[in-house]
């Protein structure tokens, strides 16, 4: 797998958030080969960066596109799909969660985390097309559906944080039992994990904390790669090239505007200084964001989609959103005082 086949200038980020790099080496696998849509995998490539157990998840545009606009196909064909997707992802939620609550404490065997991971992948076919579906269907498809696809991803919600709760739990048992830092462990690729079921065995400690450090994993057609070191800043560069337009565009989430002060927020467990009145720059927000997003006087995110976390909340809360800028977090920086424009979907210096 060559770098060079990464270079593309139309890479967007989907999530942020509290992901392992061991999660990630699964769902790079699940995105470029086994979760596909007619004909197609979710994705072709997928990059992901990890570090100190929060990571960032990023897709081709055009790969967006291609599975936005089949979604929104079968619906335009077939309307009562929407709702179909809507009811199946409520399901698939309640049956993985409910699959969670009676595996979580008890000792994770090769069959059972191989078990919770082919579940996931079903779940995860379900989620997608819920959160994807909605940014291509025509207007008036979207008016009649947004309800009920909104009811369903709320209803959602907490499946890929328990998702990583049953990582964590697990990986301390394997940490017991070898004396590995749990956050160690979590380091570990797919590979390297069905390889320690097998051996007992696990890479250097020293191989381990560099991948903790910084790191990301490219997948390519089901195939993967991961870096660590120096290299890493030649892929971020990719995705994230230096900005220096004093505003950014985005998605209307829920409109009106205001002003504040920026303050950008990697994880709100670590937010040093958030008044009331201040305005939330995130790559994307999880519910761990809603104490934050009460304060906030308006929520801008690089990533996410109408049916994202931001959205949700923005629309319930009244408060001005623009979603999908790309760039916020990399154009703005925290203090910096700003205006929100969220009739334009602009944010900009001020």
């Amino acid at each position: 797998m060559k770098l060079n086949s990464f270079k593309h200038d139309d890479w967007v980020k989907i999530w942020e958030g509290k992901w392992s790099f061991l999660s990630c080496s699964h769902f790079g696998e699940q995105y470029t080969k086994e979760l596909r849509y007619g004909k197609h995998p979710f994705k072709d490539q997928s990059i992901m960066f990890s570090s100190n157990g929060r990571s960032s998840g990023w897709m081709r545009q055009k790969d967006r596109d291609r599975i936005g606009n089949y979604l929104s196909s079968l619906v335009a064909k077939t309307p009562r799909r929407a709702l179909e997707m809507a009811n199946t992802l409520k399901f698939q939620a309640k049956e993985f969660l409910k699959f969670i609550a009676q595996n979580e404490n008890t000792v994770v065997t090769q069959r059972l985390y191989r078990e919770f991971w082919d579940r996931l992948l079903v779940y995860y076919h379900a989620h997608i097309s819920v959160k994807y579906v909605v940014d291509y269907l025509d207007p008036r498809l979207l008016k009649k559906y947004l309800p009920k696809l909104q009811e369903a991803r709320l209803a959602a919600e907490p499946v890929l944080n328990r998702t990583e709760d049953f990582m964590i739990a697990f990986t301390k048992l394997i940490g017991k039992k070898t004396k590995y830092d749990y956050k160690l462990v979590l380091c570990l690729s797919k590979q390297e994990i069905f390889d320690y079921f097998k051996t007992g065995k696990l890479p250097k400690k020293s191989v381990l904390k560099q991948r903790n450090k910084k790191s990301v994993l490219l997948h390519e057609f089901g195939n993967y790669r991961y870096i660590a070191g120096r290299e890493v800043q030649t892929i971020d560069k990719l995705v994230q090239p230096k900005f220096t337009k004093a505003e950014v565009k985005g998605a209307i989430a829920y409109p009106g505007k205001a002003r504040g002060v920026a303050r950008l927020v990697a994880s709100p467990h670590r937010v040093r200084v958030f008044d009331v009145g201040d305005i939330l720059i995130a790559g994307s927000t999880r519910p761990e964001y809603l104490p934050l997003m009460q304060k906030a006087a308006a929520i801008v995110t690089d990533a996410g989609g109408i049916l994202s976390h931001a959205a949700i909340v923005a629309r319930e809360m009244r408060k001005p959103c623009v979603i999908g800028t790309k760039n916020a977090t990399q154009v703005l920086k925290d203090g910096d005082k700003i205006e929100v424009d969220a009739n334009k979907g602009i944010v900009k210096r001020i």
